[in-house]
């Protein structure tokens, strides 16, 4: 969007500089202010305190400087009118359908208002100009938004699992990198659990992978059932799935992991008597990094594979902490030590 916006700039800035001698002094400075504010548009927002707002108000106040132009060099038979569509084709790559939608109807009424004003009785004899740029903006913000909702629905794609609607692996790293930034600034916590269903090969070799497909959905909804609203939760790739806990420390994940344990193993997803086992990690401020919390969550997770299954383990430290907490560990959550 960066470049969009400054390669536009300087499209406008040359067009203008060079349809100088022709249209006047009074619409080419209109002009460069038109170039000047799309632009700098990235540099002044980053000191905004509401950037959005302040984009909107700087499209706007866009729309207005090139009707201005358009205003003085000829009203209705300006070819500066169909510059007043740069703001609101920029507005459709940016703002939700309303938003744009509204910017449309704005930017329409300036491109009207701001030439037929002028000069009634031109635009009475010769509308097409007007029209024509009218018609071209509505055309081309139309197009910019199907583009728009295409690219939106490709990402939606490559972040999301489609067979249990939970957010996948390529999801997770970007938004793990902003709550270990949150973390290391205010020194909160995260807590990780990942979880990985007992003996899954068995569904899909005995009872055929339609059946396992229904585990997988079920397993998904029962995660997301304990979780609250800004908790995420992760399918990391076949029967292996994450749980990101911001602002949680290795007692409360605990818990949670336990109710969830228990609520996979009552509830028989999918029909099949299967079992769930997890691995606990947590860390704090400037500890906060996803290769250490994955490690020794996994270490933990391989932990109670190894002692029976359908159990939740936690890091050695921690479990120690949990218990000091008043969070009585099952025998299942034996001590694991990280690898050095």
């Amino acid at each position: 969007m960066r470049w969009t916006r400054v390669w536009v700039s300087l499209l406008v800035a040359i067009a203008t500089a060079a349809a100088g001698p022709w249209i006047g002094w009074w619409p080419t400075l209109f002009g460069a202010l038109t170039a000047i504010q799309v632009g700098t548009l990235e540099r002044r927002t980053t000191k905004s305190a509401r950037p959005e707002r302040y984009v909107a108000a700087s499209f706007l106040s866009t729309a207005f400087f090139a009707s201005c132009g358009a205003a003085t060099s000829g009203g209705p038979q300006s070819p500066l009118l169909f510059f007043i569509a740069l703001p609101a084709i920029l507005m459709a790559n940016r703002f939700r359908r309303p938003v744009v939608l509204a910017g449309l109807a704005v930017t329409l009424l300036i491109t009207w208002g701001g030439s037929i004003a002028v000069d009634p009785q031109s635009f009475l004899d010769d509308p097409v100009m007007v029209m024509v740029a009218s018609a071209t903006i509505v055309g081309v913000v139309i197009f910019t938004l199907s583009l728009s909702d295409t690219e939106m629905a490709l990402r939606a794609d490559a972040r999301f699992d489609h067979l249990t609607g939970l957010l996948n692996r390529a999801s997770l790293q970007p938004r793990f990198a902003e709550l270990r930034s949150q973390a290391h600034a205010t020194g909160g916590s995260i807590a990780l659990v990942v979880y990985d269903l007992d003996c899954f090969k068995s569904v899909n070799d005995d009872l055929g992978h339609d059946r396992g497909d229904a585990v997988l959905r079920d397993t998904a909804h029962l995660l997301r059932r304990h979780l609250r609203a800004f908790d995420l939760v992760y399918r990391l790739g076949g029967e292996e799935f994450a749980v990101v806990l911001p602002g949680v420390g290795v007692a409360e994940a605990f818990e949670i992991a336990q109710r969830q344990r228990e609520s996979i193993e009552e509830a028989r997803p999918g029909g099949v008597p299967i079992t769930i086992s997890g691995g606990v990690a947590s860390a704090s401020g400037c500890d906060v990094s996803w290769e250490t919390l994955y490690h020794r969550a996994d270490t933990a997770l391989y932990c109670a594979k190894r002692k029976g299954r359908n159990r939740i383990v936690v890091a050695e430290d921690e479990a120690l902490s949990a218990d000091v907490a008043g969070v009585p560990v099952d025998p299942g959550a034996e001590l694991v030590r990280p690898a050095r």
